[in-house]
């Protein structure tokens, strides 16, 4: 007698995930971090945030209770998206 296991009986039953969906998921363990967090994290003013926020080169704040606040996550891919520095002798 064949057997079946439960992926193979719930498949094209079961709806995939949307891209809305998987958001609200990773938004159930986000984290929001405030302006002078962000700011001690990423070395800059908040006048050149503001710009390169303004320019699409950095996250955009949320509103949270009349203030600004980033979720961390976004900023954690922020920094690690920077490009390693190059060394004096590197190819």
């Amino acid at each position: 007698m064949p057997t079946t296991n439960i992926k193979e009986l719930t498949q094209g039953l079961l709806p995939e995930l949307s891209d809305q969906q998987q958001t609200s998921d990773t938004a159930k363990h986000a984290r929001f971090i405030n302006k002078s967090e962000v700011l001690a994290r990423v070395g800059v003013s908040y006048p050149t945030l503001w710009s390169w926020m303004r320019s699409g080169r950095f996250p955009r704040s949320r509103e949270l209770g009349g203030k600004a606040a980033w979720i961390e996550s976004e900023i954690e891919q922020y920094i690690l998206s920077r490009p390693v520095r190059r060394l004096k002798g590197d190819p």
